[in-house]
């Protein structure tokens, strides 16, 4: 994991999938001892993680009017 301190006071955080996944896991372990705002992140983590694991795609114009759709029987 590397940090970087911005020129306007921001920090970035830069990390693998399975370093954040790691993280977010030991700070959700001890969530009665954390701070609400680091196990707010830690589950901000875990969002990301599932979102980038995620691959279903909608189609695109799936709904429209005159899309080709699937059979119900």
């Amino acid at each position: 994991m590397h940090t970087q301190l911005q020129p306007d006071g921001s920090l970035v955080l830069d990390m693998s999938q399975k370093q954040a996944r790691e993280l977010a896991k030991a700070v959700i372990q001890h969530a009665e001892d954390t701070h609400t705002a680091l196990l707010d992140f830690a589950y901000l983590l875990n969002e990301a993680h599932y979102d980038a694991e995620n691959q279903f795609r909608q189609p695109p114009h799936a709904w429209e009017p005159g899309a080709h759709q699937p059979g119900t029987k």
